[in-house]
């Protein structure tokens, strides 16, 4: 598809999320998937990888694939050890119900100091899964530290 000379397709069937959305934690550790992010994929399986700042990185199984593929194109032996290595022994493989629902594992709601409410963050392919207060510091700190990096494009 051509809009005002440049070709689209690719930005038109492109995984993407982005924004956020604030959800509930039930008493069993689970979330729905808010529908604004239900329409960029149609996944029934997702992985939960803890990352850095206590988030949950929550992949759909397209994603995790590409991220697997993205890993072995390193050129470290060192480099793929040291990531599989976490990645395989912290990621958890859920499956979402007919509602969109995920039940997040007790260590990982530990891990993420997650309690009532979260937030749910867009991150391109993936999502990710925060503390409101913990994304509100990172994303401050961001703005504040990262001011010549934001410069480079014009933010």
């Amino acid at each position: 598809m051509e809009k005002n000379g440049v070709n689209w397709s690719f930005m038109e069937t492109k995984m993407r999320f982005i924004g956020f959305k604030f959800v509930n934690v039930e008493e069993n550790g689970r979330i729905s998937i808010p529908s604004a992010y239900r329409d960029a994929t149609d996944a029934k399986i997702f992985f939960i990888v803890p990352g850095s700042n206590k988030t949950l990185h929550l992949y759909p199984e397209e994603s995790f694939l590409k991220l697997e593929e993205k890993i072995s194109k390193l050129e470290s032996e060192e480099d793929r050890k040291i990531i599989t290595d976490y990645i395989y022994s912290n990621a958890v493989s859920i499956k979402r119900d007919s509602m969109w629902r995920i039940s997040i594992p007790q260590h990982l709601i530990e891990y993420a100091s997650l309690k009532e409410s979260v937030k749910i963050v867009g991150g391109n392919d993936k999502l990710d899964i925060w503390d409101p207060k913990s994304h509100d510091e990172y994303n401050k700190s961001l703005l504040t530290e990262g001011s010549a990096t934001f410069k480079k494009i014009g933010i």
